[in-house]
């Protein structure tokens, strides 16, 4: 376990969190001394302002998504908790929680926090052993712990029983990607442009997107891979969700 996970978890156990709806992402917060508000945010879905042992954290109040106002504040607690001693401030844009591999270490730290602590791992593991990968299955657990789709693909991404690729694409172009170790097409160049005949290449063609997994020719996605050769026909499912008015997550597993 690393340290954002651990710092996570002593955190649940102070407050005697056990299970979701114990108590809420603004609660716990408040049992740090950070004061959580809403207000009018340029170009940031929220930031947080230390002062001493206090806080403030700023949520923008154009974020009505539950799921994700829980995971920004969830974030801002991260860097509460794991950064005192490194900046006052802390403003994260859409892209900073979108974008879940940042090159700044402490938007990884954070996010890891924020991950652990709406969905602590042990818990997660409970709820989804013996299932069978599916939209259905990862809409009740993302419900269940008040979280995103994709925050949910991804935590199941890492600790999941199916092999799961998701693929954060901007403007058409591949950004990046995030896969369990067992997903058998790895080759995919950062940079890229999104694949023509795939649900992604659908949505930035100005298809529209589907509101139910597709499936899609493997070799669509990884023409290139070395490991296709003789699985040209191999099919995967393909769930994609925009995140932001030019981005989007693209979930593959396989059938």
């Amino acid at each position: 376990m690393n340290k954002p996970q651990r710092e996570a978890h002593k955190l649940l156990s102070s407050v005697g969190w056990s299970r979701p709806g114990d108590l809420t992402i603004d609660e716990i917060a408040w049992s740090l001394g950070a004061f959580v508000k809403e207000s009018p945010l340029e170009g940031s879905e929220g930031h947080i302002l230390r002062k001493g042992n206090t806080a403030i954290i700023t949520v923008n109040e154009r974020v009505d998504y539950q799921p994700k106002r829980n995971f920004v504040v969830a974030h801002e607690i991260g860097h509460f908790v794991l950064h005192k001693g490194v900046s006052l401030l802390f403003s994260e844009t859409d892209k900073t929680l979108t974008e879940w591999h940042q090159k700044s270490a402490h938007e990884q730290e954070a996010n890891l926090f924020a991950s652990e602590l709406l969905m602590p791992t042990e818990l997660f593991i409970k709820e989804i052993k013996g299932e069978t990968l599916s939209l259905g299955l990862i809409e009740e657990i993302a419900d269940y712990f008040g979280t995103s789709l994709t925050a949910t693909f991804l935590k199941y991404a890492k600790y999941g029983d199916f092999p799961l690729m998701i693929i954060y694409t901007e403007g058409g172009i591949i950004r990046w990607k995030q896969h369990s170790d067992d997903f058998p097409f790895q080759w995919l160049p950062l940079g890229n442009s999104v694949p023509p005949l795939t649900v992604a290449g659908d949505f930035f063609n100005g298809n529209g997107i589907e509101d139910e997994p597709v499936e899609v020719d493997t070799i669509a996605w990884f023409p290139e891979d070395y490991g296709i050769k003789g699985k040209e026909h191999w099919k995967l499912w393909e769930q994609c969700f925009p995140v932001s008015s030019d981005g989007l997550i693209s979930c593959l597993w396989t059938n």
